[in-house]
């Protein structure tokens, strides 16, 4: 910021408070107390419906955010901080709880297919339609 200001004048863009001595953010070259820029501009936590504060780690996934304390699968809670997880009907789950849920399942043992098996089906059946080809 590139701005001089008399102590009297450097105040809160939004209450006009002073801001000499405070901590302070600034927003499109305007400066802001920490309450007034978290009542303008913070995210609201998808799960506990509060302010994310500019203390707070701001934890974001399809226009959705959530505190760190918050950030927990829909089904066994567990943490999903630093975690894959699946997301499904705009809810999120880690990936045992989304497996279990949403996983394609084989018709003859029911086991969830996992990427990987997927990937040799798929191979798998390719490869027998080329050899169908070749031989026929």
């Amino acid at each position: 910021m590139n701005k001089d200001w008399h102590s009297d004048h450097f105040c809160c863009w939004q209450c006009d408070n002073t801001l000499t001595g405070q901590r302070y953010i600034l927003r499109d070259d305007h400066p802001y107390c920490i309450k007034c820029y978290e009542d303008v501009f913070a995210n609201i936590c998808d799960e506990c419906a509060k302010p994310i504060g500019i203390d707070s780690k701001d934890l974001s996934y399809k226009d959705k955010h959530w505190h760190e304390d918050c950030f927990l699968c829909n089904m066994c809670k567990i943490s999903l901080v630093d975690k894959p997880f699946g997301s499904k009907n705009d809810r999120i789950f880690c990936s045992n709880c989304y497996d279990q849920a949403f996983a394609t399942r084989c018709d003859g043992c029911n086991e969830i297919f996992r990427a990987g098996l997927i990937f040799i089906r798929i191979f798998l059946t390719l490869l027998s339609i080329y050899l169908n080809f070749v031989f026929f």
